[in-house]
């Protein structure tokens, strides 16, 4: 992998330190962000961008891509009945490659380089976890292709889900011989559309394995009433952390109709919280408790979800809407800071010597920064930037988007 080096940049380090420093040399080589002399490297002169971590998309669904803009008037189980009603579901293999390009293309234009892929094919089997996998490789992001399991009806679904049994032995199967191309692991579509038992033989297998875990929790007030009715009047997270699904390889999707009991047991375990508020407003499911979470120490991640319910993928936009959603609804005291949200839909990364060379890179001249003082240049990224703004997307110091255009081979041809 040969070293490239992009001269005096501004930079944005990412972490927990997001105080922009201009003149900054960054040199990249063999994937990581490096220290040194730059001898070979090739030079981008960057006087003019604003380099930081790239976005990180921790909640999709990407057969979703090929089915946007459905019942716009409709909240989440009515909308599910009729996103899913002719079969995206049930592709076949050219077409979850379709739906995944369209994805991964707008994932770089949007900024970011890695995915979760809540994966929904019913029945789950080996066969399309590979497919995606395959497709996401192809388009260049690096992806985490969590297959989707059930095995309890719900109103919104006309399927008869595979038994306790048939989930798990495919999900073990999975596991076992993971297919190429993207990091997989299992996601139990949510605790009230799951039995005990399958969540049960989730999480030992997760264990066994070392797989994550990912599901939705509490994304509607119908949702939040049924969970805890599942855990017999508990708090849905006791629950689950007493299924064994909790820790740092658990993530909960949403997480809307949280109190903050169960906030601070998800930080005392370490589970991640993934806030996806463009879908929230999008079906009326409310507004997540994401500066309560980051006050009692919860690992808080941006998804856009699926393009169905989104209807994008563009990780700029729900950055954007995660610092701005909870204005709508939440006292100013639960108004998440631009850097807190920019260190959410980064995933938490940082540009220092050996970290991963996940960069992208922002074209100061653009009218969003027109006469920003430094003080002014974060919230000027979130609030005014474009997708249109960013020129180039690196993932592991090797370019997905250069100079405004898509690199990877697959998504030449796509609009």
């Amino acid at each position: 992998m040969s070293a490239l080096l992009f001269k005096g940049a501004t930079l944005l380090r990412g972490g927990d330190d997001w105080a922009p420093v201009a003149g900054v040399d960054l040199l990249l080589r063999d994937g990581v962000v490096a220290e040194g002399p730059a001898d070979g490297a090739a030079t981008v002169e960057a006087a003019h961008l604003l380099l930081l971590p790239a976005f990180v998309n921790a909640h999709t669904h990407s057969p979703e891509a090929l089915a946007r803009g459905r019942a716009p008037m409709a909240r989440l189980d009515d909308w599910l009945a009729v996103e899913y009603a002719d079969g995206q579901d049930a592709l076949p293999a050219a077409r979850i490659r379709q739906a995944i390009l369209i994805s991964c293309a707008e994932a770089i234009r949007g900024g970011a380089v890695q995915v979760t892929d809540h994966f929904r094919q019913i029945p789950p089997s080996v066969k399309s976890v590979a497919a995606a996998a395959s497709a996401w490789a192809e388009g260049g992001i690096r992806a985490r292709v969590a297959m989707m399991l059930r095995d309890l009806p719900s109103p919104s679904a006309s399927f008869t889900p595979p038994s306790t049994a048939e989930a798990l032995a495919v999900a073990e199967a999975l596991l076992r011989d993971p297919p190429p191309g993207a990091t997989v692991g299992l996601g139990p579509s949510a605790p009230q559309r799951c039995s005990d038992d399958l969540l049960r033989g989730v999480a030992r297998l997760a264990e066994r394995h070392g797989a994550f875990v990912h599901l939705h929790l509490c994304e509607t007030a119908k949702d939040a009433v049924d969970c805890r009715a599942r855990a017999g009047g508990d708090d849905p997270v006791a629950w689950l952390e007493g299924l064994g699904l909790a820790g740092a390889h658990v993530e909960y999707a949403h997480c809307v109709h949280l109190g903050d009991a169960e906030l601070d047991r998800m930080a005392a375990q370490g589970t991640t919280m993934v806030h996806n508020p463009l879908a929230n407003l999008r079906l009326g499911s409310g507004i997540a408790p994401v500066a309560r979470g980051l006050a009692r120490g919860v690992r808080l991640r941006v998804g856009s979800d699926g393009p169905g319910s989104n209807d994008t993928q563009d990780m700029l936009e729900a950055a954007k809407f995660a610092m701005l959603l909870p204005r709508a609804g939440r006292p100013d005291a639960e108004w998440p800071t631009p850097e807190q949200t920019l260190s959410m839909a980064t995933g938490g990364h940082r540009l220092v010597a050996g970290a991963r060379a996940d960069v992208i890179a922002f074209d100061l001249r653009a009218a969003a920064f027109a006469g920003a003082k430094p003080d002014e240049i974060v919230t000027r990224l979130l609030l005014a930037a474009r997708p249109r703004d960013l020129r180039h997307v690196l993932r592991e110091g090797d370019f997905l988007m250069r100079d405004g255009a898509l690199v990877p081979p697959a998504l030449a041809a796509l609009p």
